[in-house]
């Protein structure tokens, strides 16, 4: 797994994170059970470079002077408007102790069902887990030609990944993905009356029979 490294600065308490960002810097924060909290700032396009290539899913190298520590981002949060982000906490890992963390899931192929005009229902876009952190990945596959017949469905018990390497948390009964029949349409009688609109002979000829 790829480690990406980050250039970082230590931020001092008086700097706000408006005047920071002013000058395409950020300011976050490092957590971790054995790490006091420690708040940084760093160039914002470096950053965004790096978050594209890893999400959750590889260890961040964060170089804070002659200093560095490893950690995974653990979780984000954006404005609602421009979409920049707002907040982000960084989780410092230590490479033999396991953490727990979300892992996307990928479907791949396709299902025999769904080819027959059924419905493929997802359930999960991700699954929590357990390991070390050299085991991280970007996601899970999911292989959805195992779905052959409508109704059939994949669980979290039977994600096919390495159970000595990762322990899952999520509940094993889960359901990921299922095949389901479309809704049926019903179509209802659509009464069709003559129109009540007659010509202007038709009129004249009325009134000469009431005569």
């Amino acid at each position: 797994m790829e480690t990406l490294t980050l250039k970082t600065q230590i931020r001092n308490k008086n700097e706000k994170i408006k005047k920071l960002k002013e000058i395409k810097q950020i300011g976050w924060v490092i957590y971790g059970k054995k790490t006091e909290p420690i708040s940084i700032k760093f160039n914002y396009s470096d950053f965004l470079k790096i978050f594209r290539k890893t999400w959750k899913s590889n260890i961040l190298n964060l170089s804070i002077g002659k200093k560095s520590i490893e950690v995974i981002v653990y979780a984000i949060q954006k404005e609602a408007i421009s979409w920049d982000f707002f907040h982000i906490d960084f989780y410092a890992i230590t490479r033999w102790v396991k953490l727990q963390t979300n892992i996307s899931l990928k479907f791949i192929w396709e299902s025999q069902a769904v080819k027959q005009w059924n419905i493929l229902e997802e359930h999960m876009k991700n699954i929590e887990i357990k390991c070390l952190p050299m085991n991280l990945v970007k996601e899970f596959e999911i292989d959805l030609s195992k779905l052959k017949e409508v109704w059939d469905s994949i669980r979290v018990s039977e994600l096919e990944i390495d159970k000595d390497k990762y322990e899952i948390l999520s509940n094993l009964d889960d359901m990921i993905v299922s095949v389901t029949k479309p809704a049926k349409v019903e179509e209802k009688d659509i009464e069709v009356t003559e129109s009540d609109t007659t010509t202007p002979e038709e009129e004249e000829t009325k009134k000469e029979e009431k005569k």
